[in-house]
């Protein structure tokens, strides 16, 4: 296992075969070697390989899946890049300052999820990250590309690559945990009527954001789950009640 291995480069609806191969290219460069595309807009061509001068292995090598959702599942952190402000992510740092954290944090599986070229990461794909990078750029001129992005991103982990965390590593909870949770509460919350049933999303937006802040370990996940089990067995039994007192 190299240094780096437990990192991945997430790309969400690439629209540039271009810029696919030169992300690889810059991946390489820096030691990484895991890329995910996600409902990408374009198919691989010789133009890829062409950008790619080498890093073929890594375009070849990479994972294709149809929705964010599903490409995250097998992670403990996902970690958006935004040039724009999230209020709902605390946790926003720059590249020297986020390669720093993750170093402190062992070999968690982390992806790193950079958006579509021309839109960037819109908040549908930011509600599944948990922590934010920015990059500093001239206000004036923004806009950066995307192989440029994963370039300045990539070197910082490499230059804290050889670090070792202190004390005890989180065993953090996977997306695919945490998403079974988030869906476990929004089904309670209805049960009991908390949430508008027309609308659900709107207070479950709010929740999952103070639940990611936690950045919860897999025994939190099998408490609050237990939990809601408890509360599920809970709300059916009074209901009962009330329907026996009624009949």
């Amino acid at each position: 296992m190299t240094p780096l291995s437990h990192i991945s480069i997430v790309l969400v609806e690439p629209q540039s075969p271009g810029n696919i191969g030169a992300v690889a290219r810059a991946m390489k460069n820096l030691g990484l070697s895991r890329l995910v595309l996600v409902n990408s807009q374009t198919e691989l061509t010789p133009e890829t390989s062409h950008r790619a001068c080498g890093a073929d292995d890594v375009v070849a090598r990479s994972v294709r899946c149809a929705t964010l959702r599903e490409a995250l599942k097998p992670f403990h952190l996902v970690v958006g890049t935004s040039s724009r402000s999230v209020p709902w992510i605390s946790g926003v740092f720059r590249p020297s300052e986020l390669a720093d954290h993750l170093a402190s944090l062992g070999e968690q599986e982390v992806a790193l999820v950079f958006g579509p070229e021309r839109t960037g990461l819109t908040n549908e794909h930011l509600d599944f990250c948990r922590l934010l990078v920015t990059i500093p750029t001239n206000p004036e001129f923004e806009s950066m590309n995307l192989a440029h992005a994963v370039a300045i991103v990539a070197y910082e982990l490499y230059q804290r690559s050889d670090a070792r965390p202190v004390g005890r590593s989180p065993d953090l909870a996977r997306t695919a945990e945490l998403e079974e949770l988030f869906d476990h509460l929004e089904r309670c919350l209805l049960e009991i009527g908390f949430l508008d049933k027309d609308n659900p999303k709107r207070i479950m937006a709010t929740l999952r954001q103070i639940l990611s802040r936690a950045e919860l370990e897999d025994r939190d996940v099998q408490i609050l789950r237990g939990i809601l089990r408890q509360w599920s067995w809970y709300a059916a039994h009074i209901k009962e009640s009330q329907h026996q007192n009624t009949a």
